[in-house]
């Protein structure tokens, strides 16, 4: 652990600059806060008018203060922030949190502030959290430190909770006592104009105190950095994010598939999915899922039990849990006849087992001990509808207390009874999650045994080895170097034929015609039947403009086929764009698939693999992984696809060859790797077979920069 990064979670003094003896005012909240919920070190408010703040002794400069400082908070109007950082220089200190709002999310004039504020803490070796943020938490007994301004009880857990926004993190304050969130750390991180959500989850990834990691993200600062340092942390502890800032469009300027199909969320997405980071969307989801993690076990399987005295309730958790990737089980005999020696003779005993109303808080708990113990189950949901006649208060001691012998999944679920949340939680300081709606523990519980599962699937930080012969890229670094100077463009497709054959990925034969008698030639040394596409450099999209004519049997069909494509062109106004047709067999069966590349400014290169063909842009059944790929990113991009199962084969199809459409795209890897000029690539349809001689590449494009 770094020990500035010490010093601004576990210090041992603060001074507050801008503090404030003014009611209402921010510099006087935030010391109200640290004084309420007892923190345990030195505070030194920094106010030049006032004597005292909060009955504590102000100091006019920090200069004035004769003992060691660990962290100093600013909270002064902006003008005066750069001195304050001079303040802190002359008096070694190097951790700081920035409370003052005006820097680059306010403008021009304000960017340049922040430029400023960069250069000098740069210069000083400072770490900075802010500015424009709203402080820190940190619940520790001997720290107990809520260096915030606004009003909430922290609520102690094992949940680190970075957020971006600091009125997210300030709703969040005020609801966590209430649905029973307990944090152990919060940071607001404001702008990130030096510690980011990446410099905090490498300082979390092994504190002790950090169970579950929580991020409210509106950007990501180094998409890079952050999936290197998640993909390492999911290994450790669970990671739920919140990204905000959706966009469903595609990237500017990309003409391909691919290109459209990349929008900035699609990209997070797969950095997300690579890093092993569980996705939500919304805070009620990140802490439902988080305050499991944080008071129950990860379950070791999917087989769930539910216990209930109301049978309706029960039904509505088996919908979820299914829908969810759970099963439920049958129970072991023993576990029934346990507990029909208590319950009701009404009751019913199989998985879900319904005590009734009747049931009081010795039968819950004495039920919940048994279905616990029973090796068919993996997770138990417990569920109280209010029964007329009982307290649920001590109902729901005795479950908990129950649950509490054993290290297996356990959620109790309050019905109808937010209140009782709050006032059990307080009873018993160790306890299971509780939620208020059945629904809600079980598509957490699927959530929970879907990160163990994908916790064991995390890849190493090591891209596949080339399979490339060195004559292979010299040939296409002769055909790249042929075109230096241009710029962007997309390269034609002899040039593209030459590439894919040399790096011996399967486009299928193809030979481009400039007149029909070279056509009825290649066509007959082809073979009949073929295909005919219209060539041109700005004839993209070939389909949507009429350009492609298949199965074509004979001499005289191609000449009408190639008279037709002349037509189409012509209604849309692009016939003097073409150049030629391409010939190529026609290829019948197999499932059309697509592989593509697409370039991110700030990511980098991404592979996509999907479900391709003309519809592609429509049903979006594909996935991307950042390059470069590992072999468990290989078999992931085929793997999640929602099409993944027409791949195995269906209704007495035989499954595509998996074995050699990774060898295809761990040599599309090869191929950027070697040659990371390639901005768009699209390979689209990239035909599946099961036999890998029959597997064809029917249409490339191929965009460079160079």
């Amino acid at each position: 652990m770094s020990e500035e990064l010490q010093k601004i979670f576990y210090p041992k003094s603060i001074a507050i600059i801008g503090a404030s003896s003014k009611k209402k005012t921010l510099g006087h909240e935030l010391v109200r806060n640290l004084l309420n919920f007892g923190y345990e070190g030195k505070i030194f408010p920094v106010n030049p008018k006032a004597e005292f703040v909060h009955s504590i002794k102000a100091y006019k400069s920090l200069a004035d203060i004769h003992d060691d400082i660990d962290l100093v908070i600013i909270m002064v109007a902006k003008q005066f922030v750069i001195q304050a950082i001079e303040d802190c220089h002359r008096k070694k200190i190097k951790s700081v949190i920035l409370i003052t709002a005006g820097f680059k999310e306010t403008g021009e004039e304000g960017e340049e502030l922040e430029e400023q504020l960069i250069k000098k803490i740069n210069e000083y070796k400072i770490r900075l959290v802010g500015p424009n943020c709203m402080g820190l938490i940190n619940t520790k007994p001997g720290v107990n430190m809520n260096c915030t301004f606004v009003q909430g009880e922290p609520h102690r857990g094992g949940i680190g909770f970075i957020s971006q926004s600091g009125a997210l993190g300030a709703a969040v304050l005020k609801i966590i006592k209430k649905f029973d969130i307990g944090l152990s750390q919060f940071i607001s991180i404001g702008n990130k104009a030096d510690i980011s959500e990446n410099t905090i989850l490498e300082y979390w990834k092994n504190n002790s105190d950090i169970k579950v990691i929580t991020l409210y993200l509106e950007s990501l600062s180094d998409s890079r950095k952050f999936m290197t340092i998640a993909k390492e942390t999911s290994k450790i502890k669970p990671i739920i994010a919140i990204k905000a800032a959706k966009t469903t469009a595609g990237m500017k300027a990309a003409s391909s598939h691919t290109g459209a199909l990349a929008s900035t969320d699609t990209i997070v997405n797969a950095i997300f999915e690579q890093s092993g980071v569980i996705r939500v969307d919304s805070t009620e989801q990140m802490f439902d899922l988080a305050k499991s993690f944080d008071r129950t076990f990860i379950p070791m399987g999917n087989r769930l039990g539910i216990l209930t005295n109301a049978g309706g309730p029960a039904i509505l958790t088996v919908d979820e849990a299914e829908k969810s990737g759970l099963i439920i089980p049958t129970l072991e005999e023993n576990t029934i006849k346990s507990i029909s020696e208590f319950a009701s003779p009404e009751a019913s005993l199989h998985n879900p087992v319904d005590l009734l109303p009747a049931a009081n808080a010795e039968a819950y708990g004495k039920a919940t001990e048994i279905m616990l113990q029973d090796n068919n189950i993996d997770a138990l949901i417990v569920i109280l509808g209010p029964p007329l006649m009982y307290d649920t208060i001590e109902i729901g001691k005795y479950v908990c207390e129950a649950a509490n012998k054993f290290n297996k999944t356990a959620i109790f679920v309050f019905m109808s009874q937010d209140e009782n949340i709050s006032e059990l939680s307080k009873l018993l300081e160790v306890h299971p999650p509780i939620f208020n709606s059945p629904e809600s523990a079980a598509r957490v519980i699927g959530e929970m045994h879907k990160y163990k599962l994908i916790k064991e699937k995390i890849s190493p930080e090591e891209s596949i080895e080339s399979i490339i012969k060195e004559t292979s890229k010299q040939k296409v670094s002769d055909i790249l170097n042929r075109h230096k100077g241009k710029g962007e463009f997309y390269l034609d497709f002899d040039d593209i034929y030459e590439i894919l054959s040399a790096y011996e990925l399967p486009i299928v034969e193809s030979l481009t015609a400039k007149d029909t008698k070279t056509s009825v030639d290649y066509a007959e040394k082809v073979g009949f039947p073929v295909v005919i596409k219209s060539v041109g450099k700005e004839l993209l999209h070939k389909s949507d403009a009429g350009g492609v004519i298949l199965d074509i049997k004979n001499k005289d069909e191609l000449i009408q086929a190639e008279n037709k494509v002349i037509s189409n062109l012509k209604e849309k106004n692009l016939d003097k764009k073409l150049e030629g047709f391409l010939i190529q067999p026609y290829i019948k069966g197999g499932i059309e698939t697509i592989l593509g590349v697409i370039k991110d400014k700030s990511a980098g290169h991404l592979i996509m693999f999907g479900l391709g063909g003309v519809l592609v842009e429509i049903f979006k059944d594909v996935k991307f992984r950042l390059h470069p790929l590992s072999s468990a990113d290989i078999k992931s991009l085929y793997q999640d696809i929602k099409g993944y199962e027409i791949l195995k084969g269906v209704r007495g199809n035989l499954p595509v060859n998996f074995k050699y459409l990774e060898e295809n795209l761990t040599k599309l890897s090869n191929l950027i790797n070697d040659f990371p000029e390639f901005t768009e690539i699209d390979f689209n349809p990239f035909i599946l077979k099961p036999e890998k001689e029959n597997c064809k590449i029917l249409d490339a494009r191929m965009k460079i920069r160079i």
